[in-house]
């Protein structure tokens, strides 16, 4: 299976950052909404939430590629679907949470308690997407080492990759 990556870089990291940035921020507007009752700060959240539903779908997907390059022998393999089955679990939970918004539901109790429950959940998982970097190196190319060759690159990627190293010097 030919790992993922955008610019010569892996895809699942650049992507994670939607869904990480994006959800939080929909329950700080949420708590805002609560404390002003202003309205634009619900519309606010439900539309960031959806930013962020869309954003872990294509992280997922980058994921799941990651995780289908894995031995299956590697210790790496459990603590990888741990952080998939928590991810899976929070794309319902948001799923619900926007579908509760959809229907114009007048009390916000419950949406809120899923916004908290998942912004929670969020950061257990990317506990465990941290520590399959940290400890068990994945996706993590030494100092030194030369490219992969069977990346999977999207078309124009090693331009793109110049482009954005020209910028760094």
């Amino acid at each position: 299976m030919p790992l993922t990556t955008f610019a010569g870089h892996p895809l699942h990291p650049q992507l994670i950052t939607m869904p990480a940035g994006l959800l939080p921020f929909s329950l700080v507007l949420d708590l805002l909404h609560l404390k002003t009752g202003r309205r634009s700060y619900a519309d606010a959240a439900y539309y960031t939430m959806i930013g962020g539903l869309a954003g872990g779908v294509a992280a997922g997907a980058a994921g799941a590629a990651d995780y289908l390059t894995i031995p299956p022998e590697n210790k790496a393999k459990g603590v990888a679907e741990t952080h998939a089955v928590l991810n899976i679990g929070l794309l319902a939970l948001t799923s619900l949470n926007l579908a509760l918004r959809s229907h114009g539901r007048r009390s916000w109790s419950l949406p809120l308690l899923l916004s908290l429950v998942g912004t929670l959940g969020l950061f257990v998982s990317a506990w465990y997407g941290g520590h399959l970097v940290y400890e068990h190196g994945m996706r993590v190319k030494p100092a030194g080492s030369p490219g992969h060759e069977q990346d999977l690159k999207l078309p124009g990627d090693e331009r793109i990759a110049e482009a954005i190293q020209s910028f760094s010097e």
